[in-house]
């Protein structure tokens, strides 16, 4: 395919600021993000991108060719965010993208607007200059990563060239990141009888839930050589009482498991928590929207000493995620992965969102030079 001509010239060069705001104004929640694609794709085709479109996901494609043929890099983002939640909580309003001090405020400012903006001006910044990447690169912005990863699911399924490695651009303060643990959520039931509070009788699954809290607050998980020790930890109780004097039939517990276990491990000790409770419950398997892996890349890894270098202006030393990302389902496909974002991972799914225009800036930059310099 001929190569669309950029449109700007390097004086009037729109910047990633720019089109962070513009993404951040587009509301994108999971299943909803056809706007914002749009207006993806459209950025990527009047920089001059080689290809520009969206695949049956949904997913936002774009291309920019390499000076040498070979396999491709692949920078990974999404395009969908979490609720913004109770709006007199933010100090900005979460779709106005204010831009103040140097910082752009907003949902999906950091998870994930702001590392797709910096990877998408990484290239464009190339293309300015008349340079070309070593390889080719695509660029993916892919559809409900939120919600269990539809759209990397369908990509890896569906890829658009030969791969050589991923470079995850969740928010990571520019550290090269390893990988994270997996995730699953876990409901435990715990069973008993309705009956007037004031009887106080022993039947009351309260009780079983107190006992199996404990057990998961004293439980000794696992430890991964490189993604570090499993966690579980509760984070929502529902009963199915309707009356602040009326004890519930049941009381089901949502567990938050972390952790890098097989299915076979993880109901072995979903089993031991339970043993003489009155409860029931299940491990989904693996590759639902309740249950995925996580990944782990060997710090040996050709891929690392290639991006390290580029990552150590900012940190010295590899670190992990300690949410999910994509890089599952690309590390699954046998493609090396790694994770290299900006903005600060703290701030993601908070109404304190926002990134500051330097780490886009950093990153950019710094990605330029690897993509430029190196092939996956």
């Amino acid at each position: 395919m001929t190569r669309r001509p950029c449109r700007y010239h390097e004086t009037d060069m729109p910047n990633a600021t720019d089109f962070l705001r513009d993404l951040i104004r587009v509301r994108a929640m999971p299943g909803q993000e056809q706007e914002l694609a749009e207006r993806v794709r459209q950025e990527w085709r009047e920089l001059g991108f080689d290809e520009a479109y969206t695949d049956e996901a949904g997913n936002a494609l774009g291309l920019v060719r390499g000076r040498e043929t070979g396999n491709a890099w692949l920078l990974l983002t999404h395009l969908d965010h979490v609720h913004e939640g109770d709006l007199s909580l933010w100090k900005h309003p979460p779709f106005e993208a204010v831009l103040e001090e140097g910082i752009v405020y907003g949902r999906g400012a950091v998870d994930i607007k702001g590392p797709l903006a910096a990877q998408t001006y990484a290239l464009a910044d190339l293309l300015a200059r008349g340079e070309r990447p070593r390889r080719d690169v695509w660029i993916a912005a892919v559809t409900e990563e939120e919600v269990g990863g539809a759209g990397a699911a369908y990509l890896v399924a569906h890829p658009p060239a030969l791969i050589g490695a991923v470079i995850v651009g969740e928010p990571s303060n520019n550290q090269l990141m390893l990988g994270h643990r997996g995730v699953a959520h876990v409901h435990v039931t715990l069973h008993g009888t309705a009956h007037h509070a004031s009887l106080r009788l022993p039947d009351n699954p309260l009780f079983a839930l107190g006992e199996l809290l404990r057990r998961v607050e004293h439980i000794d998980l696992p430890t991964h050589p490189v993604v570090g020790r499993s966690t579980l930890t509760p984070t929502q109780v529902v009963t199915d009482s309707g009356s602040e004097n009326l004890t519930s039939n049941t009381a089901t517990v949502t567990l938050d498991w972390r952790g890098s276990e097989s299915e076979e491990q993880m109901r072995a000790t979903l089993t031991e928590l339970l043993a003489g409770l009155p409860a029931s419950g299940e491990v989904a398997p693996m590759w639902t929207a309740k249950n995925t892996p996580g990944f782990a890349t060997d710090p040996a890894h050709p891929l690392v000493a290639k991006v390290l270098p580029y990552t150590r202006r900012f940190h010295t030393e590899s670190g992990l995620w300690s949410f999910a990302t994509d890089g599952r389902y690309t590390h699954a496909a046998s493609w090396p992965t790694v994770g290299w974002g900006p903005g600060d991972e703290k701030l993601a799914h908070t109404v304190r969102e926002a990134i500051a225009v330097a780490d886009l800036q950093a990153h950019a930059a710094a990605l330029g030079e690897l993509l430029v310099q190196e092939a996956p």
